[in-house]
This record gives structure tokens, C-alpha cells and sequence, in this order.
């Protein structure tokens, strides 16, 4: 085997002169097994968007697409797996060996779309061959989307504080080669940074089973019903955005800090009640039966229980995060209880209250594959994915030097394509506001729909915390 430059992942392997090649880890293989060809729709193909606004420096500067694809271009260079490909049988990377084809992939992958608003991307959202980023000239928006494999939410909030940094302070004036030195920084997998060893032969298998086994027993999910029989799935994408007042927003974290509860956990109890509502208004007049528990998955960052020996830069910029079962049993339980026992989840210390985890995580995702790969996805229960506040990653402004550009962080926006009848409920805080962030697929609900369900939410939410303001919901 052709040794590895220093610092290259041992799971990535040299295949020629010039192209290199790993095997899925336990996350990337639920993405790949869902995965598309290029140029299609697919299920959870993520994206983000930034609007920012530009002020050019004494020196006047350059012009503002050569800035962009220069940073893009560094961005590849530091962090070589947003140029990967998600093949069927592994990620697979090609270091440009000229600067044609370094130009070809810079061509292929940044592009500007003048007339186009960062909604009509998404709408029309495929799957790029690799990660793709657009710049939207009129709005001042930038775009980047593709695959799960690649990045997660903690990745794309740090994939813009980076490149964002490289438009403040450039290396060089030119455009960069890519020179081959990258490889040492290919991405790590999860698997990688780990321990995913079972403690005895078939134990991980064995626990995964145990894991799962709250999700065998919902004879009655509280979810949204929706007409039946299914129809397919729209191939374009939709979401509604509910952009909640700084006065507001305010008033629920104080309320969440005098009762000792995280934002997010509210923010979870707060969809089970309104699911639990929408399911009764719904149910009424049938013999549909009401639920009685709410189980999804939550998400757990996974950077903080690698190695404290390791590079925290070189997986930054990445998709490192795992699933675990959630199943909440509201019963008779108040707000606070339901929040609390949802934060217990949430602030747990994931290996050190189950040791053989990380054993568990490949044999567990192999089990939920059949769910994800059906022609006619089922489920109907909301998933929930909380990015917390984006400020802690992203800042408001970058380079402040008279001499040079300085660059305005205005807005920022996340989501990922559903293909099936649930909705995608994303949380996070910009600036002092609560976002909530509903992603869907139109051929299950109109957009009056999800907009409803957003507000009552937020209005669970807030009677929940016992917050009594009123007309400060502000919607983008």
C-alpha cells in the first residue's frame, strides 16, 4: 500500500497518482444508502445560506466574485473533503494535479446565479456531484448545499466563520494551487476518532438492539396525521420560517434561565404539545386513536468526546454527529417535567452513561436503514434538530482594517430536504432572535399548514415558560 503523507487519516487509501478513497463510517452509511445521482432529488440534502453585505476597503480591492472563489478556493485547500465525491462504495478524492483541473472543479462548483434568490435554490435544490457553492449577486446571498456526508449543522456553521475569515484576511492576491500537501488534511471519520470496538464478539450488535428497543413499542405515536393514501413526494423543496421578535426571544431564554431549563428542551416539549393538538383537531370525528408517546431522534455532537490529543480543526469543518431514541410519554406530566426529562436527554454524557455506544452506532443505523429506504416513507412524528445559538460559531462581522474589506453577517438559514410526510423542525438563535425553521414536502402539506404549526409552537412554548407577551412575532 502507497504510504500516506503524515496526518492523512489511516482510512483514507491511495488508489493512483493522484486520487484517494474511504469507506463509509457508521454515519455516512445511512446517508449513502439513501443517497442519489447527481442532479437529483434526494432525502436529507442539507444546505445553509448567509446574506451579508461588503464594504470595500481604503484600497478599493478586488473584484467581489474573484474574493469569493479565492476563499472557496482556500476552503478546499484547508479542508479537501468539501471537493470529495459520495460514491456508492466510499468518499473519493481527486488532488488537482494542473490548474486546468483545478480551474474545471472551481467552475463546476462555484457558481453565480444572477436573477436567483436563495429560496428558488432551494426550492429547486438537487444533489451536486460535490459541494457546491452559489452566489446569489442581486441579494448579496450565498448558498451552500449538498450531501449529509459532508457536513452537519455544527459543520456548516463553522464552514462560514472559516471562509468568512479568509475573505477578511487573504494569504495571497492570486488564486491558490492546490498543490498536493492537502491530503494530510482529508477528513477523519467518526469511526476514526472513536472507540467503536464491541466488548465481546456480537455485543454491539446486541446493544443496538437494547438502544432501539423503546421505538418497538408505539402502538399509538403522537404524530400529525395526514391523508391517506399517500401521494408521492414533491420533488421540490419547501419550508416556512418563523423569525421570533429580539424582545421576545428575550423573554423565553430568561424565562428558560429562571427555570434552569435549556432552550432547546423547551423548544422539544413545546413541539409535542403542538403535535399532540394538531393530532386531536385532526382525529376528531374519527376513530383514529390519539397518541400516547412522541418518539424521534435526537442529535448529539460528536467533536467533544474525540480525543483531546487530536486536531479539532481537522474536523471542524465536517459531518461528525449521531442519533439516539428519544420516546417522551407526556401522561399527565406539566411543560416543565416534559422539558426536563427531554434536557436530561440532551445533557447527558452519552459514553459515560452507556460505555458501549460507540460499539452500538454501526449496528443500529444497518437496523433503521429498511425505514429510510422504502419507495413511500411512513412516518408522520416531527424530527427535531436544534443548532443552538449561531453566534457562538458564526460572527456578525469579519475584518474591521481600514485598508481592507470588511464583511456583514445580515441573516443566516439552514435546512434539508424531506421526501417523506413529516416534518423537519429546526431551532436556532441569530442575533438575539429565535429561529424556528420547518422544513416539508408540499405534497403532504400546504404551507398554511407548517406555518400554523410554527406559530403554535412558539405559543406552547411561551405559555409552557409562562411568558405573556404579545404582537412581537415577526416572520421573514
Amino acid at each position: 500500500m502507497t504510504e500516506l503523507p503524515s496526518g492523512c487519516p489511516p482510512s483514507w487509501r491511495k488508489e493512483g497518482e493522484n486520487t484517494y478513497r474511504q469507506s463509509y463510517g457508521f454515519q455516512e452509511a445511512l446517508y449513502n444508502a439513501i443517497s442519489a445521482p447527481p442532479g437529483s432529488p434526494a432525502l436529507f440534502l442539507v444546505a445553509s445560506g448567509v446574506t451579508f453585505k461588503h464594504v470595500a476597503g481604503k484600497n478599493g480591492g478586488l473584484d467581489l466574485v474573484y474574493q469569493l472563489r479565492r476563499a472557496w478556493v482556500q476552503m478546499r485547500y484547508q479542508y479537501p473533503g468539501l471537493a470529495a465525491e459520495n460514491l456508492s462504495d466510499g468518499k473519493f478524492y481527486q488532488s488537482p494535479l494542473t490548474p486546468e483541473q483545478q480551474q474545471h472543479w472551481l467552475d463546476t462548483t462555484f457558481l453565480v446565479l444572477p436573477g436567483r434568490k436563495m429560496s428558488e435554490q432551494w426550492r429547486d435544490m438537487v444533489k451536486p456531484r460535490q459541494m457546491t457553492l452559489n452566489y446569489l449577486p442581486e441579494e448579496q446571498e450565498l448558498f451552500l448545499q449538498g450531501e449529509h456526508h459532508t457536513l452537519d449543522g455544527r459543520g456548516f456553521m463553522s464552514f462560514w466563520d472559516r471562509f468568512f475569515q479568509f475573505l477578511a484576511s487573504p494569504v495571497q492576491v492570486d488564486l491558490p494551487l492546490i498543490d498536493g500537501s492537502e491530503i494530510a488534511r482529508l477528513p477523519f471519520r467518526s469511526d476514526d476518532l472513536l472507540d467503536v470496538a464491541e466488548s465481546r464478539p456480537g455485543r454491539g450488535e446486541q446493544r443496538a438492539q437494547e438502544i432501539l428497543a423503546p421505538l418497538a413499542d408505539l402502538e399509538t405515536p403522537i404524530c400529525v396525521p395526514v391523508s391517506q393514501p399517500l401521494l408521492p413526494h414533491c420533488l421540490r423543496n419547501s419550508a416556512e420560517r418563523l423569525k421570533v421578535s429580539a424582545i421576545l426571544s428575550k423573554a423565553i431564554i430568561d424565562a428558560c434561565k429562571a427555570q434552569n431549563l435549556s432552550v432547546t428542551a423547551s423548544w422539544h416539549a413545546a413541539v409535542i404539545h403542538a403535535t399532540q393538538i394538531v393530532q386531536r383537531q385532526r382525529n376528531a370525528g374519527t376513530d383514529r386513536p390519539n397518541g400516547t408517546k412522541f418518539a424521534t431522534f435526537g442529535n448529539f455532537d460528536l467533536r467533544r468526546y474525540f480525543p483531546s490529543t487530536s486536531d479539532s480543526e481537522a474536523y471542524s469543518v465536517g459531518n461528525h454527529h449521531c442519533v439516539l431514541p428519544c420516546v417522551v410519554e407526556p401522561g399527565g406530566k406539566t411543560f416543565a417535567q416534559i422539558a426536563k426529562e427531554v434536557s436530561r436527554f440532551y445533557q447527558q454524557d452519552v459514553p459515560r452513561e452507556d460505555p458501549e455506544v460507540w460499539s452500538a452506532m454501526g449496528p443500529m443505523v444497518r437496523t433503521l436503514l429498511p425505514e429510510f429506504v422504502q419507495r413511500q416513507l411512513q412516518e408522520t412524528t416531527p424530527a427535531v434538530s436544534s443548532l443552538g445559538p449561531v453566534d457562538s460559531f458564526i460572527r456578525s462581522s469579519y475584518g474591521h482594517s481600514a485598508e481592507h474589506a470588511s464583511w456583514t453577517i445580515r441573516d443566516v438559514w439552514f435546512g434539508d430536504t424531506v421526501t417523506g410526510p413529516w416534518l423537519e423542525c429546526f431551532l436556532w438563535s441569530w442575533q438575539g432572535r429565535i429561529c424556528l425553521n420547518t422544513c416539508y414536502n408540499s405534497a403532504y402539506y400546504a404551507y398554511t399548514d407548517v406555518d400554523d404549526f410554527n406559530q403554535l409552537v412558539l405559543e406552547e412554548m411561551m405559555v409552557g415558560l409562562g411568558v405573556r407577551l404579545q404582537g412581537f412575532i415577526g416572520k421573514l
